[in-house]
């Protein structure tokens, strides 16, 4: 048994997002989540800031999708746009300082840039990969459509870099949850088994999440650049992922398989 003791959303990829209260899930995830990218003009690849050399300013921005369905960006100078706004892909591209348009629409051969490794954003080199393998529609996540936390695991983050802002912010969680008894990195665990909150929706766990650059850049002005943020999570969880080498995890992924309305404060249960 355990509470979910955090809901978020990021309505436009890489940008900071918005702490909810109740959120309804469904087979795309969190509603407004992920619904918006800018898509560079030059090279038709998806803005995101796992590669920080060129995106790290979209984290400069916070998006939020307001009652009446409409997303609302506000600049770092505090202006604000809306994302249906004739004049929003102007206006972002002078903040970013590229030719950029905000699209609702997933291409359908959708791809970024990641920086490789991500511990360390001053060097590394750059792949390509894409985007939503996991989700359904049209939304712009990674790969799945939900990613959980546990706050064992944020907890145990904290502990091992005392001098860092470790921030749940820097993960962009959708869930955060509080699990009575759970050890830190318990999502490592979970793969394949059911999180039940408030008793309908269904939540599958797919796999650990492999961490990118993001939690490593400054977050608007209170999360300051912290390298050593993801340095610390590779001492702690570093788990083999689809065959492949061990890589850094923080969390999990996973997808809804019964959707319904959940409110912070909502119990949960792990189910086999």
């Amino acid at each position: 048994m355990g509470e979910l003791v955090w809901l978020g959303r990021y309505p436009v990829k890489s940008m900071r997002g918005e702490e909810l209260e109740e959120a309804h899930l469904d087979a795309s995830g969190v509603a407004g989540d992920r619904r918006y990218a800018l898509i560079d003009e030059e090279t038709g690849l998806v803005a995101s800031a796992k590669n920080p050399r060129r995106w790290r300013t979209l984290l400069s921005m916070a998006a939020r999708h307001r009652p009446d369905g409409r997303t609302v960006v506000t600049c770092p100078d505090g202006t604000t746009i809306h994302a249906d706004t004739p004049t929003v892909d102007a206006a972002l591209s002078r903040v970013v300082g590229r030719t950029v348009r905000l699209t609702g629409t997933r291409p359908d051969d959708a791809g970024m840039e990641r920086l490789t490794p991500p511990t360390e954003p001053g060097s590394g080199t750059m792949t390509r990969s894409s985007l939503a393998a996991g989700t359904p529609g049209d939304t712009f996540v990674d790969f799945a459509a939900i990613h959980v936390i546990t706050t064992a695991t944020l907890d145990a983050l904290a502990r091992q870099h005392p001098s860092g802002t470790m921030d749940l912010r820097r993960f962009r969680p959708n869930l955060v949850v509080r699990v009575d008894d759970a050890t830190p990195f318990a999502e490592n665990t979970w793969q394949g088994r059911t999180m039940i909150v408030a008793g309908q929706a269904e939540i599958q766990i797919i796999t650990p999440t492999p961490r990118c650059a993001v939690p490593t850049l400054a977050q608007g002005d209170d999360l300051p650049d912290d390298p050593a943020v993801l340095r610390a999570a590779a001492r702690l969880n570093r788990v083999p992922l689809f065959d492949g080498p061990p890589l850094t995890c923080v969390g999990a992924y996973a997808a809804v398989h019964c959707g319904g309305t959940v409110r912070v404060g909502d119990r949960i249960t792990i189910a086999d």
